[in-house]
C-alpha cells in the first residue's frame, strides 16, 4: 500500500480498512486493463490470419467475468429470502 511506517501507526482501524479496500480496488482495475489490453492484442495478431471478409473481435477471444451483465435481483425475491432468514 506504499505507506510509511508513520503513517501506518497513525491510523485508525476504520481507516486502514478503507485504505486496503481501496489498494484492493485499484489493484483489480489495473489487472483488468491488463488482461483486456493482452485480449486486444491477441485480436491484433489473429486478425491477418482471419478468412477475408471475417471479422475478429476481442469479445470473440475472451469474455471477462466483468463483462457480464448483471442479474438484477428483484424486490419481491429479495423480500421472500429476507423472511426465510428471519425464520
Amino acid at each position: 500500500m506504499r505507506l510509511n511506517p508513520i503513517s501506518l501507526f497513525d491510523m485508525t482501524l476504520d481507516e486502514f480498512e478503507l485504505a486496503v479496500s481501496g489498494f484492493q480496488k485499484m489493484s483489480e482495475i489495473r489487472e483488468r486493463g491488463d488482461w483486456e489490453r493482452t485480449r486486444w492484442l491477441a485480436t491484433i495478431l489473429l486478425q491477418p490470419h482471419m478468412k477475408k471478409g471475417k471479422e475478429l473481435k476481442p469479445t470473440d477471444l475472451a469474455r471477462f467475468p466483468w463483462e457480464q451483465k448483471q442479474k438484477k435481483t428483484n424486490m419481491v425475491d429479495g423480500e421472500k429470502l429476507l423472511e426465510q432468514l428471519m425464520k
